[in-house]
């Protein structure tokens, strides 16, 4: 996928009046209102933080107050440029970042030109004020747009506003470009396609609204569907690799694990829109709502993506070391050379000296904004580092890792499954319960061939069967005898493994009656023999 400048266009618009000749007649032009004769890339370079006024009458409140997700009229305003009139504007925001208009801070959707054609806002038609409800570094969307961009992965721009309401002073907000041919046209040459919004953890379905393009029209969309719950694999693939460009999804999925964007399509079906580029005749996924990325700083860039599109991929082990090579090629051009920490405290440093003039006790909090996101994208991305480094040690022989960083899934009925400090080790905790068998799990990405799976762990008053007890498995392996009773002292276990064409899964594990076990979480390593 190509990553165009979307090229100006001019559209002759010939009228026939009567006798007269086209040529006799005057160009027509729709006037522009303007604020600030800016280009959006001014305004998302950090070139300024505009004061935007929105007014809306007490009538169209009162609509909001009832409908929040219904369009009503606003005027837009900016201190000493045009005031943009009849603008639309409606209320934004999902479960944790939703906010009535009668709060402190709602987040807004907003169209210039909506009702009253040729408007733009700095070069925009469509863009939205998100609260930051879910970001008190107000960072996060901006960074990882930044990030993604770096690599052809769509994402929307991001800058700082300062807003106010009816003469209300609402603060500091995060301008985003909405999803719109303006937005297309930095990814795609063509910017005539169907773009579809995919709701609110909504997985894709025949049903998905259209932002742009002809609502009855989805046959490229079906396409896409029926080749995504195509039951035969081989043709499945086929027909997947026809209608969506799957290197490309793969580099959106490689973001989101990045990200550790939980809250997106690959693992919440949440927080994405999906565009048909007629140009190549083929879907591909945007990334969007990244408020609360960077946050597990264990969260596995291996992990298996839920949704359906992902599924319909995942099965397949070419396809899985296919998105293997996507996430190397996107690591090694936008995160192995890049120092984003430092690059975060550039964009906090040049919002606190343009919010300086507009809001001295606002501009300072940016420190801390800056420091914080900072030291998050850090964290995360160390993990990420060093998740990539231990996925290369294990693809050669008598190279030794620790599972101990990697986040591990918890399953159980009615035990107890929990992480705790006991006798100054970081453990992972199972206690027996009503029914009897609870553990831990993680999925491992290797490459086939013979592994060794050590660790250490101690018992107390383990009453199981004899096939049963504490145990370290593979998942799908036949029991083992586990250790009952108690340990006086922390005990070794292992196992050895051959892994085949299909991704293992370790299982930390208490079958028992009654009794407890702790398993050393740093003591948990991989070797392949």
């Amino acid at each position: 996928m190509a990553r165009l400048t979307p090229t100006l266009q001019l559209t002759a618009l010939l009228l026939g009046l009567g006798s007269l000749s086209a040529q006799t007649l005057p160009p027509i032009v729709v006037p522009k209102t303007v604020i600030k004769n800016t280009s959006p890339d001014i305004l998302f370079s950090g070139g300024l933080i505009p004061r935007i006024e929105l007014n809306i009458s007490k009538e169209n409140m009162d609509k909001l107050a009832k409908s929040p997700r219904d369009f009503v009229t606003v005027t837009i305003g900016e201190p000493g440029q045009a005031t943009l009139e009849k603008c639309s504007v409606k209320l934004k925001g999902s479960a944790g970042s939703f906010r009535q208009i009668t709060e402190d801070r709602p987040g807004f959707s907003l169209r210039t030109a909506k009702s009253k054609k040729g408007q733009e806002f700095h070069g925009l038609t469509k863009f939205q004020l998100n609260n930051c409800a879910q970001d008190g570094t107000m960072l996060h969307e901006l960074m990882a747009g930044e990030m993604a961009r770096s690599v052809g992965v769509p994402a929307s721009r991001c800058t700082h506003a300062y807003v106010t309401l009816n003469d209300k002073k609402l603060g500091t907000y995060v301008l985003k470009e909405g999803f719109n041919r303006e937005f297309l046209g930095k990814f795609f040459k063509d910017t005539t396609g169907h773009l579809y919004d995919g709701g609110f953890v909504q997985e894709i379905n025949p049903e998905m609204e259209v932002d742009q393009g002809d609502p009855s029209e989805k046959i490229r969309l079906t396409e896409l569907l029926g080749a995504v719950a195509e039951k035969n694999p081989g043709l499945r693939a086929q027909r997947m690799e026809r209608i969506l460009d799957i290197d490309a999804y793969f580099r959106h999925l490689a973001l989101e694990n990045i990200l550790c964007h939980w809250d997106g399509y690959s693992f919440n079906r949440n927080n994405y829109r999906l565009y048909e580029d007629p140009g190549s005749g083929k879907f591909y996924f945007m990334l969007h709502g990244m408020d609360q990325v960077f946050g597990d700083v264990r969260w596995d860039v291996f992990r298996d993506p839920i949704a359906a599109v992902a599924n319909a991929l995942w099965d397949n082990r070419a396809m899985r070391e296919r998105y293997r090579t996507q996430l190397a090629l996107v690591y090694d051009k936008a995160f192995r050379n890049t120092d984003w920490p430092k690059r975060t405290l550039e964009v906090a440093a040049s919002a606190k000296a343009k919010m300086q003039a507009i809001d001295p006790e606002e501009a300072k909090r940016f420190d801390h904004r800056g420091q914080e996101a900072a030291n998050q994208i850090r964290a995360r991305l160390e993990g990420v580092r060093d998740r990539l480094a231990d996925f290369q040690a294990t693809r050669q022989p008598g190279f030794k890792v620790n599972l101990s960083k990697y986040a591990w899934s918890w399953s159980s009925d009615k035990g107890q499954a929990k992480e705790q400090a006991f006798e100054g080790r970081d453990c992972f905790a199972l206690n027996a319960g009503p029914e009897k068998k609870i553990g831990y799990r993680l999925k491992l990405a290797i490459s086939p061939g013979r592994y060794r799976l050590a660790g250490l762990l101690k018992t107390s008053n383990i009453a199981a069967p004899k096939t049963a007890g504490a145990q370290l498995r593979l998942s799908g392996a036949r029991n083992l005898a586990g250790l009952t009773g108690t340990t006086p002292n922390w005990t070794a276990v292992s196992f050895e493994f051959s892994a085949d064409e299909n991704d293992p899964v370790i299982v930390l594990e208490l079958e028992a009656d009654a009794g407890r076990v702790w398993f050393d979480r740093n003591s948990l390593t991989l070797t392949r023999l």
